[in-house]
């Protein structure tokens, strides 16, 4: 029981919060940047935000944290509610303050379209069709109110996915079959992967290539190779933790020559030997000085508010012809924490104390004699 207690207690204490943080903004300042056409002039900028690829990182976080969550507690019930209760909230105020935005910017009164088409759009957004966009929202801004909701959608398939795999491959049993089943499954998925990356300029304009991008197919094997991570943590650990002082030069000099020599991509199309050095780096920087995140920023989590506000701030930007202005970018950063912020405090942190706690939660605060207080509160 010792040993166990003690595993758990390295597993949760972690950097992963200031990680997502570092993910999240580097996906908004790029939008940003592109967006305000502002790429070339901030380009050295650009080019280094690039190496952290920000989607990737969310991909391969949440299958390490949400496979754990879900065997510490696999009461289907309560997986949907904390899941929902993380995702929800946050998401519905996105939705409302920028259609309330776009409303008072006058751009609504000018198109034409239908109560049942705006109900429907409304709808998408706020349940698990966030990639639909109705024709009256293409003129403005970049044309999609929120395009980086995307993800949204793919990360609940993900969810959906976690039960289901567990049932079908036992991954929740105590047995020697995992990693192979484990392998077997990133390996299929890599290959959609490797279609899309492939085929996306030559069918990217074909509605049914536009659905299977946004469905988990192609993107899950990211997600797997996090639950691989966390069902091999203790192995992983032992080599990984307190080693990113060695680590993280390696990744950054082997991405520049393999980017700039061998042409791999580094984006949310990274290489698949890029990406599993980038989750090397995750995993030894979410375990080397492991206090520094709560240190810092105190379990308050804004990474998710950053994603899912700073679109619509870029598209007002855009609206009213606030571009290629190196204010306009700090502007849109500012807003977009101040109102993560915002969020954070109002909405997600009250909706997060409505979570059940995991029975190893339970027994780990009884057994030390003290509230244990550990981060990860986007899963």
């Amino acid at each position: 029981m010792e040993i166990k207690l003690l595993t758990s207690n390295q597993f949760k204490i972690n950097n992963f919060d200031i990680i997502r943080l570092i993910a999240a903004l580097q996906v908004a300042i790029e939008h940003t940047i592109t967006h305000l056409n502002l790429k070339d002039s901030l380009s050295p900028i650009f080019n280094v935000l690039s190496y952290i690829p920000g989607v990737p990182i969310f991909f391969f976080i949440s299958g390490f944290l949400i496979s754990k969550s879900y065997e510490n507690n696999t009461n289907i019930k309560d997986y949907i509610v904390n899941r929902a209760l993380r995702i929800y909230p946050a998401l519905i105020f996105c939705v409302a303050i920028s259609v309330i935005a776009v409303y008072l910017t006058g751009y609504l009164g000018e198109k034409e379209f239908s109560f049942s088409h705006f109900i429907l759009w409304i709808g998408t957004q706020t349940t698990f069709l966030q990639f639909y966009n109705p024709e009256f929202m293409r003129d403005f801004g970049v044309g999609v109110i929120n395009g980086s909701l995307w993800t949204i959608a793919v990360e609940l398939q993900f969810y959906i996915m976690i039960p289901i795999l567990y049932y079908i491959f036992g991954f929740s049993k105590s047995n020697n079959h995992h990693n192979r089943n484990l392998l077997f499954l990133i390996s299929i998925f890599l290959i959609f992967f490797m279609i899309e990356c492939t085929f996306d300029n030559i069918y990217k304009d074909y509605i049914l290539f536009k659905i299977f991008e946004v469905t988990f197919i192609p993107w899950i094997w990211m997600f797997l190779v996090g639950v691989f991570f966390q069902k091999n943590f203790d192995i992983i650990y032992k080599f990984l933790s307190g080693k990113l002082i060695y680590i993280l030069p390696s990744y950054i000099i082997i991405a520049y020559y393999t980017r700039h020599y061998l042409g791999w991509h580094i984006g949310n199309d990274i290489n698949p030997i890029l990406y599993i050095l980038l989750t090397i780096l995750i995993f030894s920087m979410a375990y080397s000085y492991s206090t520094f995140s709560q240190k810092i920023l105190k379990r308050n989590d804004i990474s998710y508010g950053i994603y899912i506000y700073h679109m619509p701030i870029v598209n007002i930007f855009i609206y009213y012809g606030y571009t290629q202005e190196i204010l306009s970018v700090v502007t849109v950063i500012f807003l977009t924490i101040s109102i993560a912020l915002a969020s954070w405090f109002l909405i997600e942190k009250p909706a997060i104390r409505l979570k059940k706690h995991t029975l190893i939660e339970s027994k780990e605060k009884k057994l030390f004699g003290f509230e244990l207080k550990f981060n990860n509160h986007l899963y």
